[in-house]
């Protein structure tokens, strides 16, 4: 398989494009690619370019032979409200939940979330967040990223969630993981200790449904990338 990178411009077939520095850098240091091998370039914006490297001293660059549209995306959109937790935690949720073809993450804190975040980090976690999902699109094939965007409280992000089916996920619930025939799905994921009675509550009250994976207490890095799991074989790109 030819490798992918990653270039926020347009596509035309038979043009030259000069690569930015990371994906020249990882290009020709990193793979040690050389003149005349063949690359994948994507957009983010649905389009994929077949390309040929040429390395000299002044750029790296590369010619567009064909251009592709066809989308990697699954027919239900899935959004995962994620509870802010630690951040090389939240670096493999948001890597995994981009495999598994999530839509939409929101990130958020929670009243037990151990993991804090003021202002003045935000930008910079926003920027490393948007680089995690652009990487984990590199390698598996994706042309479009996931929104990853931030709350600053769950009342907020429940609010926003106009989706047909939304989950919150709880050990304490009584009722199993039930999906619907549906075209747009939500799954919220506690930290640490997990969502409190009040947080569940207020779920509630924005049309979440409490609901249980199975018998065992998941981690939050986990649970959320489970639920991605059984949505996509029940109902999405597993079947």
């Amino acid at each position: 398989m030819a490798p992918r990178f990653y270039v926020d411009t347009d596509f035309a077939i038979d043009s030259d494009i000069v690569l930015p520095t990371k994906p020249a850098h990882h290009a020709s240091r990193v793979l040690r690619m050389r003149t005349g091998d063949d690359a994948v370039l994507f957009n983010g914006r649905g389009e994929e370019a077949s390309v040929t490297m040429t390395f000299t001293s002044e750029a790296t660059t590369a010619h567009v032979h064909s251009i592709k549209t066809e989308s990697l995306e699954g027919h239900v959109e899935m959004t995962l409200i994620q509870s802010l937790v630690s951040q090389e935690k939240l670096d493999w949720i948001l890597e995994k939940a981009t495999e598994l073809g999530v839509d939409h993450v929101i990130v958020v804190p929670a009243e037990r979330s151990v993991t804090k975040l003021d202002e003045k980090r935000l930008a910079k976690r926003l920027e490393q967040w948007k680089n995690t999902t652009i990487s984990a699109c590199e390698q598996c094939g994706r042309l479009r990223f996931p929104t990853v965007s931030w709350m600053p409280n769950l009342k907020e992000a429940f609010g926003q969630c106009a989706t047909d089916q939304k989950i919150i996920l709880a050990p304490a619930a009584t009722m199993k993981v039930r999906l619907d025939k549906t075209q747009s799905l939500t799954f919220a994921v506690g930290p640490e200790g997990g969502f409190s009675e009040k947080e569940i509550e207020l779920a509630q009250s924005f049309g979440f449904e409490c609901m249980l994976l199975g018998p065992r207490v998941l981690r939050t890095e986990t649970a959320g990338l489970v639920a991605l799991s059984v949505a996509q074989w029940a109902i999405g790109d597993f079947q």
